[in-house]
């Protein structure tokens, strides 16, 4: 992580990770996102993914100069000022726009009916979860003050794993607790599968960017996404 000298407050980089990092690319991020000047790393690692979570959260509240804590796991990517730029929007809860990793790569973003489909959200500002919605954490920047009240543990560790939404029950749990929970639009991250999936905006429309290795490979347009092989690849690609 690289310190920068800012009014904004040290905070707590908690990373979530395998006993080996997935995707080595997500270290490379980490070693160049800009942080608040004293702000640390509370980096776990197993399988175990909201107990690691809950050690990375309990870590940072020991420590009384941290006033925020950002989590991450290592199966995103995400621009070197993201920190900074979701601790500028001065509220408790905040985290950038992500997707899912598989088809059709909707926003980790749940409601009443489902997923929420990307063009259907804000190209610009934040976006807040109304009351019969919940989300994913990956990228949740939250203030101490809120952790503070939160009951703990704080993620239920009998959902841990990809499939198991101990992250969705958190976001809940800061629902229920009181808190607004809102979604950056314009700080998305990338969802490593294959390729990161990332949401972008072009020509003022939602797009999803596939990328590999850092790489920029091809924008394609939401709703032409196949959810089973149906039309031919390069039926899907739009320029770039």
């Amino acid at each position: 992580m690289l310190p920068v000298q800012t009014a904004q407050p040290p905070g707590a980089i908690c990373l979530a990770s395998g006993e080996i990092a997935r995707y080595g690319v997500s270290l490379q991020c980490l070693e160049r996102l800009r942080v608040p000047n004293a702000s640390l790393l509370a980096w776990f690692m197993g399988v175990l993914v909201a107990e690691n979570l809950n050690r990375g959260l309990d870590a940072m509240l020991e420590n009384p100069a941290l006033q925020w804590a950002w989590i991450m796991g290592d199966d995103h990517i995400y621009d070197a000022g993201i920190v900074m730029g979701l601790l500028e929007r001065e509220v408790d809860v905040v985290l950038p726009l992500c997707l899912n990793r598989y088809p059709p790569l909707d926003p980790s973003i749940v409601g009443p009916a489902g997923q929420e489909h990307l063009e259907d959200l804000p190209t610009a500002g934040l976006y807040r979860l109304a009351p019969d919605e919940t989300c994913g954490d990956a990228g949740m920047l939250i203030r101490r003050s809120v952790l503070e009240r939160l009951a703990r543990p704080f993620y239920d560790r009998l959902r841990s794993g990809s499939f198991k939404s101990e992250d969705q029950a958190f976001t809940r749990k800061l629902q229920d607790a009181g808190y607004d929970v809102w979604v950056d639009v314009e700080h998305p991250i990338g969802h490593i599968a294959a390729v990161a999936v990332e949401p972008v905006v072009k020509h003022g429309a939602w797009n999803i960017r596939l990328t590999g290795g850092m790489k920029h490979i091809v924008d394609i347009a939401p709703r032409r996404i196949p959810v089973a092989p149906a039309a031919p690849v390069a039926s899907l690609l739009v320029p770039a």
